[in-house]
């Protein structure tokens, strides 16, 4: 194969190379999109192109016999951005000549911003809105790139020091794809995970595990991780009919209690029910939000009821709003 005649070319030291066979076959990789780019041995250059295309845009090419070099514009001229970019702006965002709120944010500032676009690219999974799905997941991107922008600014990590943590603990715990363990199913590609990160986090007891469970957590979040934990000891119900009489015990106690005690019987039913969700391999936090969204849709179709009869919703009757409830749940 021919190689490119570099000393004929001018291109900056930070230049990347690859042979179309390389550039060809990254194709679920990040290129950086503000460095010069070649590519050589090219046989065939449409390919190369469209592809050329889909991750540098309307980057600017020099096209020789057998390479093409590509030339990115200005980082505000580019209409396709790379990881790189994307760091680069918000780092730009905080400059000290940035955006007066990027700049006043702090790790703190920002941590209900986190929760926020966690929970909405939840539920645009849940809906499986794929342009939903793709704004929201950048959002998310957004936010862990933030947090180590801010870092950095105080001398405590960068984003690459939490890419590069990131990477090794990803091939650490897959010792069955990155090791000598076998994994033939999700159990145990879940056992061998587990294993090796209780190696690398130290954990040597139960209550090491337990600990680490972040406090941060949704209370449901939290107790059904508390009880998957706790469970591998063989403190769990035999079955899932005990752990239902559980739940009539609790709702019982409940009701008789009263005062402070209420609550605390409140505390105690909700985390009976959560052992049953648990035990049939339904995360409760889903459950209770699937409950809710259906909750709230029915109740739109009552408040549509009321309209219809020139009424407002609080005229009705409880009789006719649990008509209009029931014909909501019908049509689901």
């Amino acid at each position: 194969m021919k190689t490119l005649p570099f000393d004929k070319l001018s291109l900056s030291e930070d230049a990347a190379f690859y042979t179309e066979k390389t550039f060809l076959n990254r194709a679920r990789n990040n290129f950086d999109t503000g460095i010069e780019t070649v590519i050589y041995g090219i046989t065939s250059f449409p390919e190369v192109k469209a592809k050329i295309k889909e991750y540098f845009g309307n980057a600017l090419l020099e096209e020789g016999k057998d390479y093409i070099v590509v030339r990115p514009k200005p980082l505000f001229e580019k209409d396709r951005y790379s990881f790189g970019d994307l760091v680069e702006v918000i780092y730009r965002l905080r400059d000290p000549d940035g955006c007066p709120w990027d700049r006043a944010q702090t790790n703190k500032s920002i941590r209900k911003n986190i929760i926020e676009e966690a929970y909405e690219l939840v539920e645009a999974v849940d809906n499986m809105n794929t342009a939903q799905m793709r704004e929201e997941t950048g959002d998310v991107i957004l936010q862990g790139i933030l947090t180590a922008v801010i870092a950095d600014g105080d001398g405590r990590f960068n984003i690459n020091d939490s890419v590069s943590d990131l990477c090794a603990k990803l091939i650490g715990r897959h010792t069955h794809i990155f090791g000598s363990d076998k994994a033939v199913d999700p159990d145990e590609a879940l056992y061998y995970w587990e294993k090796a990160k209780a190696k690398e986090k130290h954990y040597t007891s139960v209550e090491d595990k337990i600990n680490s469970v972040p406090e941060s957590f949704n209370a449901l979040m939290r107790a059904n991780k508390v009880q998957k934990i706790i469970k591998k000891t063989g403190f769990d119900f035999p079955d899932i009919q005990d752990a239902l009489k559980k739940i009539y015990e609790e709702a019982e106690e409940f009701v008789r209690a009263d005062g402070e005690d209420k609550e605390k019987e409140a505390g105690d039913l909700l985390f009976s029910v959560i052992n049953i969700l648990r035990m049939s391999d339904i995360d409760p936090e889903v459950a209770l939000t699937g409950t809710v969204n259906r909750f709230i849709n029915r109740f739109k179709h009552v408040i549509k009821g009321a309209e219809k009869e020139g009424r407002k919703v609080e005229e009705l009757s409880l009789e006719e709003m649990e008509k209009y409830y029931n014909e909501a749940k019908t049509q689901e």
